[in-house]
């Protein structure tokens, strides 16, 4: 009893309140721990703010436990590709069979999309299947059977007109006409054996094209078939002009004289390049500082640049070599031989005996061996001596004659009409604009654009 009466007095002295002097420091603000000062109405949330955050996220991220998607992958049946997703071969079969009906798998190819939706017991509802995105099937279950069918995607085809006139490049004129470089790459490979876009456009040039715009579902697709191009010196030294033909012996691009535009070898082995070094045997070499003749020209780029093979051929080099870095040497027809130096690395299934051809991706540009910066350098012989690789004499590969030089200038006809048309358009819409602009005293002004409209 008497210790129990001792302790409770310790305690009623402890619990007791003393003097203002007597008041305990208050305990530290939890801030000063690193944690948040969370207010009466977060505390008392079953949730807090992170957890929710991190809940909310974790219902965002998972995926639709009744839908399925995938792509058909290299050396693989959609069977495989279906039951890998764990659906039972009861339904595949009769599925895949119902889609045959309207596409043949053996067209199958790896990266075709397709998506499945199931029910709880993982019976297949309903299959899609994208062949591309213009070829899309779709197959759906009845509740007996698989009904399959193509579906119907809106296409249109128009073939337009654009044209323009360099600032800088020609990648960035076909942009500010709201085009992509893929069109801009098409022009130039159009003329690559007359000019090196890279190193010979100029401010001020002009360039015209036809080509065909594929728009599914009223969205631009794809750039198709492109019927007609010019492009135009600034200097007046060139007027290039290319016309689609499908001649019964040689389908493609020709000049206004019928030659056509394909050559035995291209003006250069790639596109929007500067040449910064050309064919020089007094060139002070940049690294050794020395006089060495440069046997080749060299083309500035970005690094991954794809190189072309100039002419058909068959690789004889293709490898490491001091300091050429990695070296690609291919043998052409009439003993000329080409090398590649300083290269980031070849192009799939490029290697010592490989057959080329013209125009193909044998390599990608680089910076290794003995180089400043990333460039080609590109060397040419002509029965075992270097030559300039801008001088080679280049010949059309067909010339049109006959029956088939009338049929082609007749088409030609109506291709340059179109040009002429877009551009006379184009040249009153801007008439148009001026007239608005107060350029003409405004007493005359509404009459000269009312007869300019009656014109149009």
């Amino acid at each position: 009893m008497a210790i129990f009466a001792a302790v409770v007095a310790i305690i009623v002295f402890v619990t007791w309140p003393h003097g203002k002097d007597d008041i305990p420091e208050s305990a530290p603000h939890i801030e000063a721990f690193g944690m948040p000062d969370w207010s009466e109405a977060e505390l008392i949330r079953q949730v807090l703010p992170e957890q929710e955050q991190e809940s909310s996220n974790e219902l965002e991220q998972v995926e639709d436990p009744f839908l399925i998607k995938g792509r058909v992958s290299r050396n693989q049946t959609l069977f495989v590709a279906l039951k890998n997703k764990g659906l039972d071969p009861k339904d595949i079969h009769p599925l895949i069979a119902s889609m045959s009906k309207v596409f043949d798998f053996k067209r199958s190819k790896p990266g075709d999309h397709y998506e499945i939706v199931i029910d709880e017991d993982r019976k297949v509802l309903k299959f899609s299947y994208n062949a591309s995105a213009e070829e899309q099937y779709v197959a759906h279950f009845d509740g007996q059977t698989y009904i399959s069918e193509k579906v119907e995607i809106q296409t249109r085809t128009e073939t337009e007109v654009f044209e323009g006139v360099l600032q800088s490049s020609l990648f960035n004129a076909f942009t500010q006409l709201g085009e992509s470089g893929e069109l801009a790459t098409h022009f130039m490979r159009l003329f690559i054996y007359d000019i090196d876009f890279g190193s010979q456009a100029q401010a001020g040039d002009r360039f015209q094209i036809m080509v065909d715009k594929t728009y599914l579902d009223g969205k631009f697709y794809k750039y198709g078939r492109v019927w007609a191009a010019r492009y135009q010196r600034s200097d007046g030294s060139q007027d290039l002009q290319a016309f689609y033909f499908d001649d019964e012996k040689e389908g493609g691009f020709y000049t206004p004289s019928g030659q056509a535009l394909k050559r035995t070898f291209l003006k250069a082995p790639v596109l929007g390049c500067v040449i910064t070094s050309p064919y020089n045997l007094k060139r002070m070499h940049p690294i050794l500082k020395r006089v060495r003749p440069h046997y080749g020209v060299d083309w500035a780029g970005p690094t991954g640049t794809p190189i072309m093979a100039i002419a058909d051929g068959v690789v004889s080099f293709a490898a490491w070599k001091g300091g050429n870095g990695y070296l690609l040497v291919i043998e052409h027809e009439r003993g000329y031989t080409s090398y590649s130096a300083h290269l980031k690395g070849f192009a799939a299934g490029i290697k010592r005996g490989s057959r080329v051809k013209q125009g193909q991706t044998v390599a990608y540009l680089g910076n290794t061996g003995i180089s400043t910066g990333p460039h080609l350098h590109f060397g040419l012989k002509k029965n075992g001596k270097y030559i300039d690789p801008l001088s080679i004499d280049s010949k059309a590969s067909h010339v049109l004659s006959g029956a088939a030089l009338a049929r082609f200038e007749t088409q030609m006809a109506t291709y340059i009409a179109a040009l002429q048309t877009t551009k006379e358009l184009k040249e009153n819409t801007r008439i148009h604009a001026l007239l608005k602009e107060k350029l003409i005293p405004l007493g005359r002004q509404q009459n000269r654009i009312e007869a300019l409209n009656d014109e149009l």
